[in-house]
C-alpha cells in the first residue's frame, strides 16, 4: 500500500508493507537467527549433560615371546626309540640230577648294546612335579659260554639268548622349565631260551651232537634316574641309567640229567628321542 504526501512544491512517496517476496524473506532470515541464537545458549549446557559412548576395548595382541615365556609343560602322551648299553652279570649253578651234586658252577659278565623303543605319558602337576608312566622294549642278545673238563674229554656248551627285553615304570620327577630331572622304577622282563649242547663226550644220556633247550623268560625290577630335555614343540631328548635285578630262573635238561639254576642282573644306561602328542597347547 502507498500513499502519496503532498506538501506544497514538495511531493513525497511512502511506502507501508511488504510484497510476499519480501516477507518470506524476513520470516526466513528471523527462524535462522532464532536458532542459531538458541544454540549458541544452550551450547555449554548441553555439552555438559552428554555421555560419550565407551571406547571399544583394544584386541589381545599376540605375542610370540609372550608364547615363549610360558613354561614348558611335560603333559602329553609320547612316544620315540633309545639305545641301550648294559653289562650283565650271571651266576649259575649246575646240578646233577641223578645224584644231587653239584656239576659246575661259576660266574661271567657280557656287554652288549640294544636298540628299542618306548611309549608313555606325562602329566605337569602346578607345583612343576611331573608324574608319568612308560613302557619300552628292545632288542635282546646272544651269548654262549664253553665248559670242559680238565682232560677235554667232556665240553659242552651254554648259550643264553634273550630275544627281547623291557620295562613297565613309573617316573616322578621336578620340572625346571623345559629340563626334568626324574627317578624311575618298576618292572622288567625278558623273554629268551637256553640252550645246551653235548660236543665233546657223554653227560647222562646226551651224546656229542645233543641239543636241549628250555626257556629262560626272566622277571624282576628296574630302579634308576635320569635327565630329559624339551626343545623345539614337541620333542625331548633324554638320558638315564638303571639297575635290573632278575630273579632265579631254572631249567631242566632231561637227557643230561642237568639242572641250571642262574640268577641276573645289569647295569645299562640309556638315551633316546620322544616326540610328546600335544597339538592344543602350544609348547616351548
Amino acid at each position: 500500500m502507498s500513499h502519496q504526501l503532498r506538501v506544497p512544491n514538495v511531493t513525497i512517496n511512502c511506502r507501508v508493507g511488504l510484497s510476499r517476496r519480501e516477507l518470506g524473506t524476513f520470516m526466513k532470515n528471523l527462524v535462522f537467527s532464532s536458532v542459531a541464537f538458541a544454540t549458541i545458549a544452550a551450547g555449554p549446557g548441553m555439552a555438559a549433560d552428554m555421555t560419550p559412548f565407551p571406547a571399544a576395548a583394544p584386541a589381545p595382541a599376540y605375542s610370540r615371546t609372550s608364547m615363549m615365556a610360558r613354561p614348558y609343560d611335560w603333559t602329553g602322551f609320547y612316544i620315540g626309540g633309545h639305545a641301550r648299553y648294559s653289562r650283565a652279570n650271571s651266576n649259575s649253578t649246575t646240578i646233577n640230577t641223578a645224584t644231587g651234586a653239584v656239576d659246575v658252577s661259576g660266574s661271567g659278565s657280557t656287554t652288549n648294546l640294544h636298540g628299542g623303543g618306548q611309549i608313555g605319558f606325562d602329566y605337569t602337576m602346578p607345583s612343576r612335579i611331573v608324574i608319568g608312566v612308560l613302557a619300552d622294549v628292545s632288542t635282546g642278545e646272544d651269548h654262549t659260554t664253553t665248559f670242559s673238563n680238565a682232560a677235554g674229554t667232556n665240553v659242552h656248551t651254554d648259550e643264553g639268548k634273550t630275544d627281547a627285553a623291557g620295562t613297565v615304570r613309573g617316573r616322578l620327577g621336578y620340572g625346571f622349565d623345559n629340563v626334568l630331572i626324574y627317578g624311575t622304577g618298576g618292572w622288567a622282563w625278558t623273554n629268551g631260551t637256553a640252550t645246551r649242547t653235548q660236543v665233546v663226550g657223554k653227560t647222562g644220556t646226551a651224546t656229542p651232537g645233543t641239543v636241549e633247550s628250555g626257556p629262560a623268560n626272566l622277571n624282576g625290577w628296574t630302579l634308576g634316574a635320569g635327565l630329559a630335555f624339551g626343545f623345539w614343540h614337541n620333542w625331548e631328548v633324554f638320558g638315564e641309567y638303571r639297575y635290573t635285578s632278575f630273579q632265579s630262573n631254572n631249567v631242566m635238561y632231561p637227557l643230561a640229567q642237568r639242572s641250571t639254576t642262574s640268577t641276573t642282573t645289569t647295569n645299562a644306561i640309556a638315551g633316546g628321542l620322544n616326540f610328546k602328542f600335544d597339538p592344543f597347547i602350544p609348547r616351548y
